[in-house]
């Protein structure tokens, strides 16, 4: 609930202070007094755009206070966001903006920004004015005010509709992605299953390139390396002038004499070892040698592997590492193909059933909503005939929409009839600035009692109209002021009665130049003077009379 606002240099406003009422709280003026400018101090204090317009000729600096008090949901939205308050603590915004341009924002000493303050603004009070009326032009206006009207189980089924849209969206384009991409896999599968189809043919080893073309080397030679290991065997194993037959007859010799010396042990030693690794030598030429044989099948047949794998290499990159890597990309392409109708089979699946979620949602919106819409018409009804419209009617409008969104498969729209016998048609085709304003309060007095418990503030809802629509409009503020609070910026005597506070703005010329003034009545007199100059333009005695003809003929609502 709104407590009080301090204004100081804001414009043509140096200092004032209006303190707000539980009920309704009526701000009046002459034509040009500030009433605007009051609203807009009110505006820059919860983070609306700042001006160095807005600084005053009486500082440097602009600064504006707005006081209130918390209820439970309030206090929990600020506490979710940092800021903790004690029990039965008010609440206080201080906005500040400096000539330098340095500006400052805090809550209850607490620094904050201004679209923090802007976020929270609409929990502590809904502006309600002549722009607000041409929203009401809006069919997406329509269906949120019908919405808000159907109640909580309305609002938690839209919700409700909104996140099963958003999972189905979700659902959309992962359906959408898997299927591109079994597109993209299948246009990719014959070129993968060739190349695996070549490689596996060929069945690559690791290092067997090396080995053949080593084997390839020593075949190409086979004559001059089988003459070559027939010469070292007979030189190493001759029976008449071999080498091991030389060192055994070196060792024979040295063996009479290894006892007279240890010189002669070693040496026997040392010609036993290499009298028995020139046998093991000639052993292995001997058998190198009965192998090697010149085979020109086995050599066409290693010639024709290692073309086959050099071509293989250039075609996947030069080097068999380059073959084994394009094979397991083939693989995995293929892999990827053959599962793509598996996945998209259940990314479909997971499609169908987000779909049925969110048409079935949006079945039971339409449900509600034509409940909803009855009840707002004849609530509406109840009401346009209090304010001088006993022959319009409002009409609540479905529209089937072909593409479901997340607030259902329905437009809704409000048509209005000022006359019987009239046609029902859009609002803005209708509705005179007059009408709109009063189908407005229509709604807001049917509203009431779902709207959250946040003060209301009406700048100027009265324009264009007078007389007994005038005393009505008065009469369903005041019944508002009954259960919420009211804050109302007014130029009609027959709505200002109502005030539970009253507040005057006055504009004067002082030495300074033009300055606004914030005078709270005090006494009813006071209250009388306001109320006449309202009706006539002066305090004169018949205007006075009037003034409390209409005080005294208020009743309690």
């Amino acid at each position: 609930m709104l407590r009080r606002l301090h204004i100081e240099n804001f414009a043509l406003i140096g200092d004032a202070e209006l303190c707000f009422g539980d009920g309704v709280t009526m701000i009046t003026g002459e034509t040009g007094s500030g009433k605007t400018m009051l609203l807009g101090a009110l505006l820059f204090a919860v983070g609306e755009r700042a001006s160095s317009d807005f600084i005053g000729r009486r500082g440097e600096r602009v600064r504006v206070t707005l006081g209130f008090d918390l209820d439970e949901p309030q206090r929990s939205w600020l506490a979710e966001n940092g800021f903790e308050f004690e029990p039965g603590e008010m609440a206080e915004i201080v906005r500040e903006l400096h000539s330098s341009g340095k500006s400052s924002l805090r809550i209850n000493g607490r620094a904050t920004t201004a679209s923090f303050v802007r976020e929270f603004a609409p929990h502590m009070f809904d502006l309600v004015g002549q722009h607000e009326a041409q929203r009401l032009l809006a069919p997406r206006y329509h269906l949120a005010l019908l919405d808000r009207f159907g109640g909580r189980e309305l609002l938690d089924v839209r919700d409700a509709c909104a996140d099963a849209y958003d999972q189905w969206v979700a659902s959309r384009d992962a359906l959408r992605e898997v299927e591109a991409a079994g597109v993209d896999a299948r246009r990719r599968y014959d070129d993968a299953a060739e190349t695996l189809a070549a490689i596996t043919e060929l069945a690559p080893l690791a290092g067997e390139l090396g080995t053949l073309r080593e084997r390839a080397k020593l075949l190409a030679s086979a004559q001059r390396v089988a003459a070559s290991l027939t010469i070292a065997h007979e030189a190493l194993a001759d029976d008449d002038g071999g080498a091991i037959t030389a060192i055994g007859a070196a060792r024979t010799a040295l063996d009479g004499i290894r006892s007279l010396a240890a010189h002669f042990e070693d040496l026997t030693v040392r010609l036993d070892a290499a009298q028995n690794e020139l046998v093991d030598c000639a052993a292995e030429i001997s058998k190198a040698a009965n192998e090697i044989e010149f085979d020109a099948v086995e050599t066409e047949r290693i010639n024709e592997r290692i073309d086959a794998l050099d071509r293989l290499q250039r075609r996947f990159g030069g080097s068999l590492d380059a073959v084994f890597e394009a094979q397991n990309q083939a693989q995995a392409i293929i892999d990827a193909a053959e599962l793509s109708d598996e996945r998209r089979a259940a990314a479909k699946a997971r499609y169908d059933a987000d779909e049925r979620i969110v048409r079935d949602r949006a079945s039971r919106l339409r449900v509600l909503r034509k409940k909803a819409a009855a009840a707002l018409e004849t609530a509406v009804a109840a009401e346009l005939g209090d304010l001088a419209l006993a022959s319009a009617k409002l009409t609540v409008v479905a529209e089937d929409i072909e593409t479901i969104t997340a607030t259902g498969d329905q437009r809704m729209s409000l048509m209005f009839r000022a006359n019987t016998g009239d046609t029902a048609r859009s609002l803005s085709h209708v509705a005179s600035g007059g009408e709109l304003s009063r189908v407005l309060l229509a709604l807001i007095v049917a509203l009431a009692g779902s709207r959250e418990r946040n003060a209301l503030v009406f700048d100027e809802i009265d324009a264009g109209i007078g007389g007994a629509t005038a005393t009505a409009v008065g009469t369903r503020i005041a019944r508002l002021g009954k259960q919420s609070q009211v804050v109302c910026v007014t130029h009609l005597a027959q709505i200002a009665v109502h005030a539970d506070v009253h507040a005057v703005l006055e504009k004067r010329d002082d030495a300074d130049g033009a300055a606004i003034t914030l005078r709270t009545l005090a006494s009813h007199e006071e209250r009388v003077d306001e109320i006449a100059r309202m009706l006539s333009g002066e305090s004169h005695d018949a205007a006075k009379s009037h003034a409390r003809e209409l005080l005294r003929n208020l009743v309690n609502f």
